[in-house]
């Protein structure tokens, strides 16, 4: 099963279907869309609510990150695979559409006394920018490249075998790049960039935001914006224009708040240490 954003269904089967037909591979192509859905479910306090629902050991040592197992949950068969866009603990669980509802109201009813309520895509945004994640249809897609993206630590432009895309890129990071993802927060009053504000240097436009909210984490306003690679470096100051108003910018380090997988391994690491 491949699984691929809301938003770029059609996109990426397209894709995948010129690919299969120009290659001539032997493979059948099933878009299963329709018929099964996912729930995200995260939190410090995940783990604990569906292990209420599930005899499946969800301990970090049985259910590593990024795994995906077939397991049974509130006695409904689904895939769980353990990651979550917030950066958080957490699962997203692929139901056969039937049983969603079923499995829906199982988790909620489980979790009430960890106080388990529904969350939306502007909580999702802050969590991810938080935790420096990029989004499809924002810092990525058909207009950038993934070295200007800073997506270099997943690319392998050194392996032997050949993959696509992988002469384009050589031959992008041979020539330099012209502008790079910048990671900054913003001198805000009481608003918030969102994605597509115009950022300005010393009287001209540099270049845009892509995604921005407000981190309660951090207590700041984030964003992450396309600038040229000379005004992409630590400690770069800029200005963001939102409602017709310039805000003062700082391009920082990402990210400002680490991964649930990362404190966990930093905090066993420290507990190992004589």
């Amino acid at each position: 099963m491949l699984i691929t954003g809301s938003g770029s269904e059609l996109h990426d089967l397209r894709w995948i279907e010129r690919e299969a037909a120009d290659g001539s591979y032997e493979v059948d192509i099933t878009n299963i869309t329709d018929s099964i859905g996912v729930l995200g479910v995260a939190g410090p306090n995940s783990r604990k609510v569906l292990q209420k629902l599930t005899s499946e050991d969800l301990s970090d040592a049985a259910f590593k990150f990024l795994h995906c197992k077939s397991i049974q949950l509130a006695g409904v068969h689904l895939r769980a695979i353990r990651i979550s866009y917030t950066g958080e603990l957490g699962w997203e669980l692929y139901v056969d559409m039937p049983k969603m509802a079923e499995v829906y109201q199982a988790i909620m009813e489980a979790g009430q006394e960890e106080g388990i309520d529904n969350f939306g895509t502007y909580t999702m945004a802050s969590l991810r920018l938080e935790k420096g994640f990029r989004g499809w249809g924002a810092e990525m897609n058909c207009d950038t490249n993934p070295l200007e993206a800073g997506l270099d630590y997943f690319i392998k432009l050194n392996k032997p075998a050949d993959f696509i895309g992988k002469k384009a890129l050589q031959e992008i990071k041979a020539q330099g790049l012209v502008r790079k993802l910048a990671y900054l927060t913003l001198d805000t009053d009481n608003i918030d960039p969102e994605g597509n504000e115009t950022i300005w240097h010393e009287g001209k436009v540099v270049g845009n935001t892509t995604s921005g909210a407000y981190s309660y984490s951090t207590q700041q306003s984030l964003a992450f914006g396309y600038l040229p690679i000379q005004l992409a470096t630590i400690g770069q100051r800029v200005e963001v224009e939102l409602l017709g108003r310039k805000y003062p910018a700082t391009v920082v380090q990402e990210p400002l708040v680490l991964t649930e997988p990362t404190r966990t391994r930093l905090q066993k690491k420290a507990k190992s240490r004589p």
